[in-house]
């Protein structure tokens, strides 16, 4: 294994805080960011060559913008990532003076001359040349290294037309390694009551911090062209313990939805963190039992209106919503979950919550049979128990071909769409109903 050696081995550009004002970023849900950040250049005048360190390493470099104030202009901008890797940072050591230290405590000195993935080739000072296993190396000290190379990622700007002293720019940038989501909490409170919270987790795996960001999360999917940088290797990710309870604001931009972090937030690298988009408010919910024809068992569903008279009445991103419900004695338990897509005000939300236990089904074809070379007749007969101590009403989908005529039946139907039938069918407590209808096909 390959270590590189402390200070001597690289040059660091110094890059802190103090030269960038508080960030910006609207952050997406899927693996993007798109930041906006003020910094602080140098200049001695006339043409200025510029290291502009502290750029993350997911950066799109094909996005970045260096927009100086004043009549100054960026002329050229460059990518530098001089050392993303131990493997890297010895290949561009050739040339350099070096200590290899081997395994028994064995040491090679002299000038690296020749590095790949199986070897390292030493010239020493009386000109004989050593080669060493890189599976038997244990240490490498480079001196000396170029006063170019940089532990982090850098952008190299070429500034024109600027005045010597400070001059303030901004730098836009997309970024990868950042992406949202949206955590939803439904606790019920009776048959058709109960509170509704949510929570977004942003995650930052971009390799730099933001600190005391300013945060919008978008949601919606724009469209990206081409393929996006490549991912570096995975490292740890931290969760952070404490859900932190901010508020958010929201507004319509442009196709999307737009919700602003109402204080600046830090954004660690490797760290998820959870924050409040919702507080628990209390709506309106009811209840419905489904059967899909082809699946066995009665599917629970919860239907509630996205309206401000049933409690809610804010557009909702995509995400995924858990059910709780309390026992007898008060305790809270974990009931289900399903996942909603981006949802407008006024918008109905059908969530499947579980299978029933005290409602049961069965379904079967009690004959198919030819009527002629273009048409075919079968009867379906679907049994629905009821074991509940209340009366309940369970909605039976049943799929169709797309020519059919329902010749037959016990209930009374609508159409779902052009091949499905929707049957609401009561169910007594303690008791049993039959649905059955004859549908004949036309081919």
């Amino acid at each position: 294994m390959l270590r590189a050696a402390p200070a001597c081995v690289v040059l660091l550009l110094a890059w802190s805080a103090a030269h960038a004002a508080s960030p910006a970023l609207t952050v997406y849900s899927r693996d993007l960011a798109f930041v906006r950040e003020a910094r602080t250049l140098a200049l001695k005048g006339g043409s200025d060559t510029l290291q502009l360190a502290g750029v993350p390493d997911r950066i799109d470099f094909a996005s970045a913008r260096l927009i100086p104030s004043g009549s100054a202009r960026a002329t050229r901008l460059a990518y530098r990532l001089d050392a993303a890797s131990g493997n890297e940072l010895i290949d561009r050591a050739r040339g350099a003076r070096v200590r290899v230290t081997l395994r028994g405590d064995r040491a090679l000195e002299g000038t690296l001359v020749a590095a790949d993935d199986a070897w390292l080739t030493v010239r020493s000072d009386d000109g004989s040349v050593t080669t060493a296993s890189r599976a038997a190396v244990e240490d490498v000290r480079i001196a000396g290294p170029s006063g170019e190379l940089r532990l982090g990622p850098t952008l190299e700007a070429v500034i024109e037309g600027g005045k010597p002293g400070s001059l303030e720019a901004e730098l836009d940038y997309l970024t990868g390694g950042f992406s949202w989501s949206a955590e939803h909490t439904v606790v019920r409170s009776g048959e058709t009551e109960a509170t509704w919270s949510t929570t977004v987790v942003i995650e930052n795996t971009s390799g730099r911090e933001y600190r005391d960001a300013r945060v919008r999360l978008v949601a919606g999917e724009p469209r990206r062209e081409g393929v996006p940088p490549p991912v570096p290797m995975a490292r740890g990710l931290q969760m952070s313990a404490a859900e932190e309870k901010v508020d958010l604001t929201e507004q319509a931009f442009s196709e999307y939805h737009l919700y602003t972090l109402d204080r600046p937030a830090t954004l660690r690298d490797r760290e998820r963190q959870s924050l409040t988009m919702l507080a628990p408010r209390a709506i309106h919910v009811t209840p419905r039992y489904l059967v899909r024809g082809g699946v066995s068992g009665v599917a629970a569903q919860l239907e509630i209106e996205n309206r401000s008279a049933a409690g809610l009445g804010v557009p909702l991103p995509s995400g995924r919503v858990r059910f709780y419900e309390r026992d007898a004695v008060g305790e809270l338990h974990w009931t289900g979950e399903s996942r909603i897509a981006h949802t407008a005000e006024d918008e109905k939300l059908t969530l499947d919550v579980g299978t029933v236990f005290d409602l049961a089904m069965e379904r079967r074809e009690v004959f198919n049979r030819r009527i002629s070379d273009r048409e075919r007749e079968m009867e379906i007969e679907v049994k629905l128990r009821n074991r509940k101590k209340t009366n309940v009403t369970i909605v039976v989908e049943e799929p169709v071909a797309g020519d059919h005529e329902i010749v037959k039946k016990s209930h009374e139907y609508t159409h779902k769409d052009a091949n499905t039938l929707r049957f609401e069918i009561p169910v007594a407590a303690g008791k049993e109903a039959v649905l059955d209808y004859v549908v004949r096909v036309r081919y």
